[in-house]
């Protein structure tokens, strides 16, 4: 056989190859990441911040963009009727942009969850938990947001953000249809 021949083949044998094995670590059920037992709720002042759909959008862009140190934010927040996490996915240097939707609610401890009701990847119809698996996988999130793709949800752990001065955060009620969004700051007594 031709030189060039056994040259194709190795380069056809090795694309079917990476092709192969991204469908299968793409479809291949996620391990389940235990969340952390909500702390004691702390004690010390209460603080009650009533907030509008806008004020947590820009409060949480902003502590997710602090707790990427300077690198590019690869996830942006949005909030209206539900909220949006707006992310890229590349794929063999292909970009498709993604949108996720979620229904937020309020943990006992004050920890935000969101389930996921739909989602967009550019016209590519691919399963949520798949996404939600690349999501987690390939972007370097906080450690106090926790993406558990087998459950459809992402989890936000308010009183895991580091904050200065001992003060914790805790959702109270998120009615975003409402836009009624409540949010405590404890703050410390000692």
């Amino acid at each position: 056989m031709n030189k060039w021949k056994i040259a194709f083949f190795l380069l056809l044998l090795v694309i079917l190859g990476s092709i192969g094995t991204f469908l299968y670590w793409v479809t291949s059920p996620a391990e389940t990441m235990p969340i952390e037992e909500p702390k004691a709720a702390p004690g010390g002042n209460v603080l009650t911040v009533h907030a509008t759909k806008e004020d947590f959008e820009g409060i949480a862009n902003t502590y997710l963009k602090k707790a990427m140190k300077g690198k590019p934010l690869p996830i942006q927040l949005t909030v209206d009727d539900q909220i949006v996490l707006s992310s890229e996915l590349t794929i063999f240097s292909l970009n498709f942009p993604i949108k996720m939707f979620f229904e937020p609610y309020v943990e006992e401890g004050g920890n935000i969850r969101l389930e996921q009701t739909s989602l967009e990847v550019g016209q590519a119809k691919l399963q949520p938990e798949a996404v939600l698996k690349l999501m987690r996988d390939s972007i370097d999130l906080p450690e106090w947001i926790v993406v558990m793709p087998t459950e459809k949800e992402v989890h936000i752990q308010l009183a895991n953000i580091p904050m200065s001065s001992g003060v914790h955060v805790r959702a109270k009620e998120l009615n975003l249809e409402e836009d009624i969004i409540t949010l405590e700051i404890v703050i410390p007594s000692k």
